[in-house]
């Protein structure tokens, strides 16, 4: 493994990007994580295929461009509630060692989480996604931390998304939440497979809601 860029170096490529008006290149690059709570970050940000040893903490975060995690290793959770993205947030094939957590974000562009490899839970929980979300194939694991089980959960609870969202393929070991959320486009789940709950309450869907193939243990629904 390549050395770890240090904090400096890592403010360095950001401010230099910001002056070239360039996405900030940390592309197949080791990182100790990432901390950049509460910042603007006039551009975007390149980590793809990067391995991140610690967490990814951008809460609060307004990001001006895309962020690109394709292929990333992140080691430790990933945070971004409560962020501003005005681009893509893509973690197409990455893989994470703890939960994913985007809150109350706001997400201008659309999601690509194909693939995605996670031990903990997903959360979009009252984000806000102005395009759409790709799931396919994603593997959400359930996992152990300091003596806690983590549920391998998925929640969409309260969350508006004015495109689709696709879980063709996916494998959640958990729940499936959907409670109170607003989606423009359709839900795909098709050959999905819930380990427990799948839970459309209250969920207001203005395409369609195809289910085929998919297995859960049980569904509660009350769809407005």
């Amino acid at each position: 493994m390549q050395n770890s860029l240090t904090r400096a170096e890592i403010e360095r490529e950001i401010s230099m990007a910001e002056i070239a008006r360039n996405p900030a290149d940390f592309k197949g690059k080791t990182l100790p994580g990432l901390n950049l709570i509460d910042t603007m970050v006039g551009i975007g940000l390149d980590l793809r295929e990067a391995v991140i040893l610690g967490p990814v903490s951008l809460g609060s975060t307004n990001i001006c461009g895309d962020l690109n995690l394709m292929g990333a290793k992140i080691e430790k959770g990933f945070y971004f509630g409560g962020g501003n993205l005005s681009g893509n947030l893509n973690l197409n094939q990455a893989k994470a060692g703890e939960p994913i957590n985007l809150v109350g974000s706001q997400i201008m562009g659309s999601l690509n989480f194909e693939g995605l490899e996670i031990s903990g839970f997903v959360s979009l929980a009252k984000a806000r996604i102005e395009g759409g979300i790709n799931f396919k194939n994603v593997r959400i694991k359930t996992t152990e931390y300091e003596g806690l089980n983590i549920i391998g959960d998925l929640y969409l609870n309260q969350t508006v998304i004015l495109g689709g969202i696709d879980l063709t393929g996916a494998k959640i070991e958990g729940n499936l939440d959907f409670s109170e959320a607003y989606i423009e486009g359709s839900i795909n789940l098709t050959s999905a497979q819930i380990g427990n709950l799948l839970i459309l309450r209250d969920t207001k869907i203005k395409g369609d809601l195809i289910i085929k193939d998919t297995k859960y243990k049980k569904i509660i629904e009350r769809r407005m």
